[in-house]
């Protein structure tokens, strides 16, 4: 009988000692587990990152030969009609430039600004068409006017 205190003691504070140690055991497999999930996350990012660029690069030079073919034939088209388009040329060729580089930046930073400047870089290429189509209406009727005029 006289062990059977410090022996209940014992077991008791080995007990709340093993729970303390479970508990804290638990508490840092948890933080260890969120972080292996956020570096595997990034890990991931990062990956789906490379792969969109990837896509971009590929889309931009599918589109690149068929914007230079069409501004080829447009100033072809021009030049019958008697106006330059160099300069519209110039500044189409800027903005893709401008929107390449945009788009980089967004890619590198991955910032949350990636909706406001691929939104910028669509208006800027929706003002560049406009313009073009201004111009081609322009030549049209600028052509269109002297047969009128000679018939």
């Amino acid at each position: 009988m006289a062990f059977e205190k410090p022996l209940k003691e014992f077991m008791s504070r080995f007990q709340k000692d093993l729970n303390n140690l479970q508990k804290q055991v638990k508490k840092e497999g948890d933080d260890l587990m969120k972080k292996v999930k956020e570096a595997t996350s990034k890990d991931k990012m990062e990956e789906k990152k490379k792969d969109v660029e990837k896509l971009i690069e590929q889309k931009l030079k599918q589109i690149e030969p068929q914007i230079n073919k069409f501004v080829a034939e447009l100033n072809t088209t021009a030049k019958k009609a008697g106006v330059d388009l160099s300069e519209l040329e110039l500044k189409v060729r800027k903005n893709l430039h401008d929107t390449r580089a945009k788009l980089s930046k967004v890619a590198k930073s991955g910032s949350a600004n990636a909706k406001k400047v691929k939104t910028s870089a669509k208006q800027a290429g929706a003002a560049a068409k406009k313009k073009v189509k201004a111009v081609k209406k322009t030549t049209t009727a600028t052509a269109a006017e002297p047969d009128a005029a000679g018939e």
